[in-house]
């Protein structure tokens, strides 16, 4: 009768709330023959099942379920007690503070002092070695309440304990597809830490925190295939040959898993002989990379990140800007090479964040080819409402030190807004509009770790050639004359045209190119989505972010088969130009991996990338791509100054000027307008890299 009433509580078909009062029915069924006194186990087993089952109910008053449920748990700890089941115990622990943390009736201070305690207990079992999974998931959970009490030193203490669990299972993941689970899994952790360890004034475990955080996946592909091993290759030509020849073979394997990650058919494909070759490679590169440890100026090597990493990216005149939004407020980081200062942002919480991007960015584009103005609107909208809790204040505090250069590095969701679009009210101007940009030169980074990379391929890569792919489906009107104007401006160039850029020659020309300016149309999965066959309801296809890609003539250039180009190895491309649609949309399930097509690119090999948030016109496109090229290859602005210079002409031109630039004719009455000035048509670029 217990194994029934668990299973009636587990099943997913049927209506919930009646496979909940069946699993409650049987529960109680199960108790009249499961006695405490002759059958002391299995009765508090029973017992914090049903516990659970309260707990959950549908059905009556929520805070009588409530109270049962922690009648239940207390009667099963008469039995369940640390000394004689102490895993039992803690669990039963961990679900009646989660039950004082919900608890309708008593006081709210009371109840959560409960919980505390409750979860207090848990963590003298729940140890970051012994059981990492649930040391995880309570401390993350003690953690939670102690910030919403505000009682930092004691938050930061429990969310250090979660990242310790979190890393130690990340460790154990030997798969790409379990290692992205675990990093779901920790999902907000290191932002709400890195916030608790800023309230005690531990700023650079803060910093640390969120570049631990953020890319993670990234920072491991760029310090394992990149690290300079010159010195290694004199010091022991042994230990560098076996590391080289291990991370291939991870590679290889990797480039096996995303293959399987990506097929309809993966279901039927079993992991175990690539789980059983990843376990042994990573066992091989552990002990490597100990022995590799030994040798002089190697002791930190792939360890993770430290401050003295982040410290070295940033510029005196171009600081880091670390933007982490959590329940309690948002908080913005700058690092400069001498010191770190913190924002409050207290009324951007992480909940107005995620309310902005539902409720009316994400549903305004999703119907925006349906209903264009409520997307503009949306647009206009939402970064009107970055601009005083978040913009406002990051803007004044950079001027006041005299800085007019920074990189962002939007943790959460805010990395899915144009943020250098923010913008208040200027009567004074013709748009009536003062944006973000007008202010400071804003350009991005997924995390501190990838300008380092991105830097050292920039230096070596002198930017005279340029690959060009024009229009592969030859349904961009306006394609032609941005690839002329871009390829006008270098000495040497290679362009593919309409039927000519098929995925096979543009995988051969890419890594021989010093600039790639991408004109097509672009794809962004953020999330995994099933393509069924509407009749025989057949999954044929699985799309993940993995499956983000550029159109080419014959079929999709997908991030996967970017990865696989391994850039880096033959020099690299000084930057990527991604004129096509929505290039810059990562993952929404694990929004601080920054899974993407221009992050993609970065971690092949590219030292720079432009990329868009958002469909844009071809023509809008056009006008903003030529005027970068302009800029940068005629006027001589490094290229990140150039797009921003070029965005700022879109926003403060007629279109009158507009087509007078671009050689174009429009009708005298049309000329003083400011329609291509509004931020659709250029605020979805952004320039990430170097």
């Amino acid at each position: 009768m217990n194994n029934l009433a668990n299973a009636y509580f587990e099943r997913i078909q049927g209506d919930r709330a009646e496979n909940i009062e069946q699993a409650i029915a049987c529960h109680g069924q199960a108790l009249t023959v499961r006695i405490q006194d002759a059958m002391p186990v299995e009765w508090a087993t029973t017992m914090m099942n049903l516990a659970n089952a309260y707990y959950a109910r549908i059905r009556g008053s929520r805070a009588e379920n409530i109270e049962q449920a922690i009648a239940r748990y207390g009667q099963a700890l008469t039995v369940m007690t640390r000394d004689a089941m102490p895993i039992e115990w803690a669990t039963t622990m961990n679900n009646l503070a989660a039950a004082y943390n919900n608890r309708i009736r008593g006081g709210r201070a009371e109840n959560i002092e409960q919980a505390i305690e409750c979860y207090k207990d848990c963590m003298t079992i729940f140890t970051p070695e012994l059981l990492p999974d649930d040391c995880r998931r309570t401390a993350r959970s003690l953690g939670n309440l102690y910030m919403e009490q505000q009682r930092w030193t004691e938050a930061e203490t429990s969310y250090r304990q979660a990242l310790k669990a979190a890393e130690i299972l990340y460790q154990n993941a030997n798969l790409l597809d379990s290692k992205a689970a675990e990093l779901a899994a920790t999902a907000d952790l290191p932002r709400r830490a890195a916030y608790a360890m800023a309230r005690t004034g531990n700023f650079q475990a803060a910093v640390e925190t969120l570049e631990q955080g953020r890319a993670r996946g990234l920072s491991e592909s760029l310090d394992r295939d990149r690290t300079d091993l010159d010195q290694l290759q004199q010091l022991n030509p042994d230990l560098y040959k076996q590391y080289k020849e291990i991370t291939q073979q991870l590679r290889n394997l990797e480039s096996q898993q995303r293959d399987r990650s990506t097929s309809n058919d993966r279901h039927n494909l079993t992991p175990e002989s690539l789980r059983e070759s990843a376990i042994a490679l990573r066992q091989q590169l552990n002990k490597l990379i100990e022995n590799i440890r030994q040798v002089p100026d190697y002791e930190q090597f792939l360890a993770l990140p430290t401050f003295e990493d982040v410290r070295r990216s940033a510029k005196p005149e171009k600081p880091l800007v670390y933007l982490a939004p959590t329940p309690a407020g948002s908080l913005a980081l700058i690092v400069t090479p001498e010191n770190i200062q913190a924002i409050w942002l207290d009324t951007l919480t992480e909940t107005n964040v995620s309310d902005l991007l539902n409720n009316t960015w994400f549903a305004a584009y999703k119907q925006s080819q349906k209903d264009h103005q409520s997307w503009l609107s949306a647009i206009d909208s939402v970064t009107r409402q970055l601009w005083e809790p978040l913009m406002q204040p990051l803007i004044h505090h950079l001027k006041t030190h005299n800085l007019h250069q920074a990189i962002l590095i939007p943790t959460g969701l805010l990395s899915f807004l144009p943020i250098h679009a923010a913008w208040t009210e200027a009567p004074d101007r013709p748009t009536g509009r003062h944006y973000a940009l007008d202010d400071i030169h804003f350009t991005y980074a997924p995390n501190a770790k990838s300008l380092t990379a991105a830097q050292a391929i920039a230096q070596r890569v002198q930017p005279d050639s340029i690959l060009a792919i024009d229009n592969p489906r030859n349904d961009l009107p306006n394609s032609e004359r941005e690839v002329n104007a871009a390829i006008a401006t270098f000495p040497q160039s290679t362009v593919l045209r309409h039927g000519e850029a098929t995925m096979e020659r543009v995988r051969l020309k890419l890594p021989g190119a010093a600039i790639v300016h991408f004109s097509c149309h672009g794809k962004a999965h953020t999330t995994e989505t099933k393509i069924i066959d509407p009749e025989t309801k057949e999954v044929l296809q699985i799309l993940t972010p993995l499956d983000s890609c550029l159109q080419m003539s014959d079929g999709n250039l997908t991030l996967k088969d970017i990865f696989a180009l391994n850039l880096a190895e033959r020099s690299g491309i000084r930057l990527a130009i991604l004129s096509a649609c929505e290039t810059s949309l990562s993952g929404i399930k694990n929004a601080d991996e920054a899974i993407s097509l221009p992050t993609g690119l970065l971690q092949a090999g590219v030292a720079g990338a432009i990329a868009s948030l958002w469909s844009v016109s071809d023509l809008s496109t056009m006008f903003l791509l030529t005027k970068f090229y302009d800029l940068w290859r005629t006027q001589h602005l490094p290229p990140d100054q150039a797009l921003r210079q070029a965005q700022l002409w879109m926003s403060r031109t007629t279109d009158g000027e507009k087509a007078d630039y671009g050689k174009l004719t429009l009708p005298t009455a049309l000329r003083d307008r400011y329609t291509y000035a509004h931020p659709f048509h250029w605020a979805a670029f952004s320039y990430l890299g170097v």
